[in-house]
């Protein structure tokens, strides 16, 4: 369908599209006359998307947000940043200061130091000024006059400093170890001292940040909230085995060693400690993965007495929640989560400055929700209920006893933002706008910043009271040439197969004609904690919207495996990964086969990271089925992948060696059907190379021939305008190549 048309289905009107592109045909000059998408223009540069700005972040008081945003350079001019404040709730705008005219400390004004820049930052409480990095030293701006001042100068470099509650101190880690300043005297207080490069302190090693603290940063320790005290990890990586990443590209073949470990393999020894910001020794809890055990959440307790310490075993089926004295590290139980199968750690937790009690989010019904306890451990209620799953625990209003969270209640194709009463009462809506709606709210719960997407529109970040009143606009991926673009966007429906319904989205050419036969394209994910079929925005469905264009219907379904449908449609896959997966979407082809306007005999599937893995199981456990499939970044055998992860689902390799076995396409290479594109990032830390070129090895060695292409220097995710626009014009070449018999151009002229 066309964009236009799609738009109503949002709540526009006709007259408010003539509107909007009348305003943006004067403010932007250039006429886009019905284009068409390519792949120079998906992937290339200039983005077809409106750059968002980075770092939004809310100031410590909740009076205002501030972000940096790119200002385009013109002719000889280089772009360049700057540093924005706009003001809650009235939108006034103040630039703070513009990257390429702020007065630089002279020390950094040297030809060995990158160009100035401030990005992630965050807000002194009590104060006017936002804290940040540059060239591995602290820096602090001042939004009054927009004057840098230089909290420190030393070899090593800081990182992910943090404002104690209080803004008087900041704590940071360097060069493995804690410290914290005094913000009144500079005076540093070194915590720890024995940070090497196999003992972290206050960091987060790689295979924690990947698979249990998954909010992307690496920072490991957390202010008490009195400003008193600091709750760190300490990580002892010395027992994992490493990884070797090679740079093929540099002439000497550097080599990074990478902790990595395995299914069955030795884990970090993790201990907590606990230190006064003013120095003394370190408190170390008794809680510990000596065991061989995980610390999967650290908070402290409202009152800043205990520190609270989630710990779960190694097959990830009993969680404990600890409180250790802040001042002896002598713990106590409080309360137990336990599963057959396994416990998903959540960020959903909040404990009471004011009462005792703290909630909890637990899936212990069956869908993750919200329960409030005692200090004690009691529970007092469930404060959300339904067959729906929370999805965030975006804030609480302590003195209204409000609970502000985001979550699929009203469909599980969408995230909406909600408030309920901490009694369970009085549930309410606040999002009201078809699509994806993702919340950070103001320090004070008065505001909230919402990034609002759907399938029909990329992201529109804007400010709201806690109400969902409107404030103002911060930014909008949708510009002109975007919305003067006709493209097909999805449909949405449900099938029926074996007692199971699944959720399906479908992408036609816009001049659909169902008296022809097309060539389908899969996409497929399938695995634990993703979900597919959503009305969310991807610039990768916008190369399934080009794909469209040029004739193919492209359909994905969520299997049972997937997220959002409650823990007993997750649980599928327990030991035995990749076959219950694999049979969903075949009820999935199915029904595809029912319909006459498709070619049965022309389906590809394709994926990336586990929708690589499950690419390959489709390709050799379903033979006949698809013609073809590209698989990017794929799992072959989940021997071959971390710790963490793979025994959540797989538990030990020494208790499920079969299980393993069947779930490995690397021993299935002698079954492979149809045409394979096999594509991997040599510097992937995620899924390793090794994966796809042990795979290879296999397939040469069964005599089975297939399509390899190798990313140098690039990781998990491929990024960078011309690798991305290099691998999607290659996958379009070899599905048009394999699916429609036509040759394509060389993948060439890739300049973006």
């Amino acid at each position: 369908m066309r964009f236009g048309r799609a738009l109503l289905r949002v709540g526009f009107r006709p007259w408010h599209l003539l509107t909007l592109f009348l305003t943006l045909l004067v403010v932007s000059g250039p006429s886009y006359a019905d284009p068409e998408l390519t792949l120079e223009r998906i992937f290339g540069s200039p983005d077809l998307l409106t750059p968002l700005p980075a770092s939004i972040t809310w100031r410590a008081d909740s009076r205002g947000i501030s972000f940096v945003r790119k200002v385009p350079g013109a002719g000889d001019t280089p772009a360049t940043h700057q540093f924005v404040v706009r003001e809650v709730p009235s939108g006034k705008e103040h630039v703070v200061l513009t990257a390429d005219t702020v007065a630089v400390p002279a020390d950094l004004a040297t030809a060995a130091r990158k160009p100035f820049a401030i990005g992630a930052h965050t807000w002194r409480p009590g104060h006017d000024e936002a804290l940040f990095v540059f060239a591995g030293d602290l820096f602090v701006l001042s939004a009054r006059d927009g004057r840098v001042r230089r909290l420190s100068d030393t070899d090593g470099d800081e990182k992910d400093p943090v404002f104690s509650p209080d803004g008087r101190r900041i704590t940071y880690t360097r060069s493995n170890d804690l410290y914290t300043m005094d913000l009144a005297t500079g005076a540093e207080v070194r915590h720890t001292t024995t940070g090497s490069e196999t003992l972290l302190n206050g960091i987060l090693d790689w295979v924690y940040m990947e698979e249990l603290f998954t909010r992307g940063d690496v920072r490991a320790f957390w202010w008490s909230p009195d400003g008193e005290r600091i709750a760190f990890l300490e990580f002892d990586e010395s027992p994992v085995p490493r990884y070797p990443i090679v740079d093929q590209v540099n002439r000497d073949a550097p080599v990074t060693f990478q902790r990595y470990p395995r299914p069955g393999d030795p884990n970090p020894i993790v201990r907590v400690g606990i230190v006064s910001a003013s120095g003394g020794p370190v408190v170390w809890s008794d809680v510990d993965t000596r065991d061989d055990s995980y610390i999967v959440r650290v908070n402290w307790t409202g009152d800043s007495r205990s520190v609270a310490i989630e710990k779960m075993n190694r097959a990830q089926d009993h969680l404990t929640l600890y409180f250790a004295d802040a001042t002896t590290g002598r713990s106590a139980v409080i309360m137990e989560e336990k599963d057959d199968t396994w416990v998903n750690a959540t960020y959903d937790k909040h404990y009471y400055q004011k009462k005792r009690q703290f909630l909890w989010g637990s899936e212990r019904d069956g869908f993750a929700h919200l329960y409030l306890f005692n200090l004690d451990g009691s529970v007092i209620r469930q404060v959300t209920s339904g067959a729906w799953t929370v999805v965030e625990l975006d804030g609480v209003d302590e003195k209204k006893g409000r609970v502000y969270f985001t979550a699929n209640q009203h469909s599980v194709l969408e995230h909406h933002f909600y408030r309920i009463d901490d009694n369970g009462k009085n549930l309410t809506r606040i999002s009201k706008e078809e699509g994806t709606h993702k919340v950070n709210m103001s320090p004070d719960r008065r505001w909230y910043i919402d990034e609002f997407n759907s399938h029909v529109r990329p992201t529109r970040v804007s400010v709201h009271n806690a109400d969902g009143k409107h404030l103002f606009e911060i930014a909008d991926q949708l510009g002109p040439e975007l919305a003067a673009t006709p493209f097909a966007t999805p449909e949405f429906f449900t099938i029926e197969s074996g007692g199971n319904t699944f959720n399906c989205r479908l992408i036609k050419p816009i001049d659909f004609n169902p008296t022809k036969k097309y060539p389908v394209l899969v996409f497929v994910y399938g695995g634990p904690h993703s979900q597919v079929v959503r009305k969310t925005w991807s610039r990768q469905d916008l190369w399934h919207a080009y794909m469209a264009q040029n004739g193919y219907l492209v359909f994905s379904l969520d299997n049972r495996g997937s997220a959002g449908r409650g823990k007993a449609w997750e649980e599928h896959v327990l030991k035995d990964m990749g076959n219950v997966e694999l049979k969903d979407q075949l009820a999935g082809v199915e029904y595809l086969k029912t319909q006459a306007w498709v070619d049965p005999d022309r389906i590809g599937v394709w994926g990336w990271s586990y929708g690589g893995y499950m690419t390959l199981v489709s390709l050799m456990d379903a033979p006949g089925v698809f013609k073809a499939g590209s698989s990017v970044a794929p799992v072959t055998d989940w021997r071959l992948y971390d710790s963490i992860y793979t025994e959540r689902y797989m538990k030990n390799p020494t208790e499920n060696a079969a299980g393993y076995d069947a779930a490995a396409p690397l021993l299935d290479a002698s079954k492979l059907q149809g045409s394979l594109l096999l594509m991997h990032g040599d510097a992937d830390d995620n899924v390793h190379l090794q994966q796809s070129v042990s795979l290879a090895r296999k397939l040469i060695d069964a005599g089975k021939d297939f399509d390899y292409m190798v990313y140098p220097q690039k990781e998990h995710g491929i990024t960078g305008s011309a690798d991305r626009l290099h691998l999607y014009r290659k996958m379009t070449a070899f599905f048009d190549r394999n699916l429609k018999g036509t040759p394509s151009a060389p993948v060439s002229g890739l300049t973006p």
